[in-house]
């Protein structure tokens, strides 16, 4: 089965904590999985680690704009271990940074059979966020869970 994730990057409120133990939970129960995240820090670098840890094969959807990966400033050293560790790195282009983010979470959600968003419920601060992958999901009817880590709590997506 393949399993993606697109959530939050580091929020103020936000019980990683929680989040780290919902989502070790439901790797372990899914049995064998392909895990695919496009690594942005936050939720998505958590589930990498996760996948890794119980030995699941990762596969890295990395945002690319003008050539290059779209990463935040200091990421790229722990973004650079990730690529390594995964068994398949796939670079999805946009027309500006937040498009490539955006063609990135549609193709997670295209190529998973179910989805984990990590998300407070709130509108994205730019194109590609995860409320937009929240919505495409959905338009997609994508089935799969949302893990609110302000309120903690779990809903089907």
């Amino acid at each position: 089965m393949k399993l993606g994730v697109s959530g939050h990057r580091w929020r103020d409120g936000a019980d990683w904590i929680w989040v780290r133990e919902r989502l070790t939970d439901h790797i372990r129960s899914a049995g064998e999985i392909e895990g695919y995240t496009s690594l942005a820090p936050g939720a998505d670098r958590i589930f990498a680690e996760i996948i890794l840890a119980n030995k699941r094969e990762l596969v890295a959807v990395i945002p690319v704009f003008g050539g290059h990966a779209e990463l935040e400033i200091g990421a790229k050293p722990e973004f650079d271990r990730f690529c390594r560790q995964a068994g398949r790195t796939i670079r999805i282009s946009g027309d500006t940074p937040d498009a490539a983010f955006m063609a990135a979470g549609m193709f997670v959600v295209d190529e998973c059979d179910q989805m984990i968003f990590v998300w407070d419920g709130k509108p994205s601060r730019g194109l590609g966020g995860t409320a937009d992958v929240v919505a495409y999901a959905r338009k997609q009817s994508k089935t799969g869970i949302i893990l609110d880590p302000i309120g903690r709590a779990t809903t089907e997506l």
